[in-house]
């Protein structure tokens, strides 16, 4: 009887331990439930709410709006997800007295929420970057200016960064006077070692600043022989597609001290030719010159703002020589080829209805000259020869 008793007292007493246990910790049981269900109801009422949200603003055509919304889903069910485990740790640290992980909790929150909205951040400025240009286009009739729109992409980055870097640093008790100060002399020994790093730097901000070319344009280096269309513009290196389809990698710093030639931005094609004449033909030269000349100040195809000369320039090796000098009304390169093909054979016809000819490369060879030698000398001695 007495072992039955103190088998009884025995399973009360550990069910009076398990109850006491049960309420003590009840609270942190029902912190972290209510901290995952906020992390899992919250996370799905924010997802329907931002698709919500996406199909209102693409109903009323603010596809950037939408685009938006859209990339800053994922920052925010990561912020929630982030401050329902901030309550869980919180939950579980009290409990067990876990000093040293309480006083961590508030920083590594701190941190964690500057780093969600330093990525929400970048998202939202690529997806700007990216759309921006479609919406000015249909809003405004009118793209933007793509170099424009990367450097205020590339500046915005830039200031994210440095501005949540800062704040970060605060955060985690870094003092920034002393950071600066110690920035400053190791800038000075940095900027020694990466001199062409700076340079190509300054270069850029010059290259975004000047604007002397843009994406899409082609440019000439003529001291570096190098020519292309500019694919992209970086912070270190301009990258250029060449008429062979080869890239070219630019350092920046070059755009600082070398000649840069756009020629997209002429404001029309020179023509510069010479039409050669024969010397038989001089007697028709100065009516060949004349109508040749009216010929060009009346082409509609010609750009006379730019001016035009024609004129007889000088007495070639083996040809009289007109000086053909004016302007394609085009900038399209394939255009201004199209018209001086036009216009030189124009000329040409002018040449031959006046009855001359176009001159080559001749030889004058006169057979009644007197020879600087005696022929029949040099036979006979020819002929005497083997007989000696």
């Amino acid at each position: 009887m007495n072992d039955v008793n103190n088998v009884v007292n025995k399973t009360a007493s550990v069910g009076g331990q398990t109850a006491s246990c049960w309420q003590e910790h009840l609270s942190t049981i029902i912190a972290i439930g209510a901290a995952v269900a906020v992390g899992v109801f919250g996370s799905a009422i924010l997802r329907w709410v931002i698709r919500v949200l996406v199909r209102w603003s693409e109903r009323h055509n603010r596809h950037l709006r939408a685009g938006i919304f859209e990339v800053l889903a994922r920052p925010i069910i990561a912020a929630v997800w982030g401050l329902a485990i901030y309550f869980i740790a919180l939950s579980l640290a009290e409990p067990l007295n876990l000093a040293g992980l309480l006083r961590i909790l508030p920083i590594g929150l701190k941190a964690y929420i500057l780093l969600v909205i330093a990525w929400a951040g970048l998202r939202v400025t690529a997806k700007v970057e990216r759309a921006y240009p479609e919406y000015a286009r249909m809003r405004r009739g009118q793209a933007p200016d793509a170099m424009l729109v990367d450097t205020l992409g590339k500046i915005t980055r830039i200031l994210i960064v440095t501005i949540i870097g800062l704040m970060m640093l605060r955060v985690l008790n870094f003092s920034i006077t002393s950071l600066l100060a110690f920035g400053g002399v190791a800038g000075i020994a940095v900027g020694f070692a990466a001199q062409g790093v700076t340079a190509n730097l300054f270069g850029a901000l010059v290259v975004y600043l000047d604007q002397p070319f843009k994406v899409g344009e082609w440019i000439v280096l003529p001291a570096q022989n190098v020519f292309g269309t500019v694919e992209h513009i970086g912070w270190r290196t301009t990258m250029l597609r060449g008429f062979d389809t080869r890239p070219y990698y630019v350092p920046n710093q070059v755009f600082n001290s070398s000649v840069v030639q756009t020629p997209p931005r002429m404001q029309a094609r020179r023509i510069n030719e010479t039409i050669s004449i024969r010397y038989a033909d001089f007697d028709k030269l100065p009516a060949i010159v004349e109508e040749c000349r009216k010929h060009v100040e009346n082409h509609p195809d010609i750009e006379h703002a730019q001016g035009e000369m024609v004129y007889f320039s000088k007495y070639g090796n083996h040809a009289l020589e007109i000086m053909v000098y004016c302007f394609a009304r085009t900038m399209v390169w394939k255009d201004s080829l199209a018209i001086q093909e036009k216009l030189l054979i124009e000329l040409g016809e002018i040449v031959r209805r006046h009855g001359a000819q176009l001159a080559l490369p001749v030889t004058e060879v006169d057979l009644n000259a007197r020879l600087p030698f005696d022929l029949d000398k040099m036979r006979e001695e020819a002929q005497a020869s083997p007989a000696k």
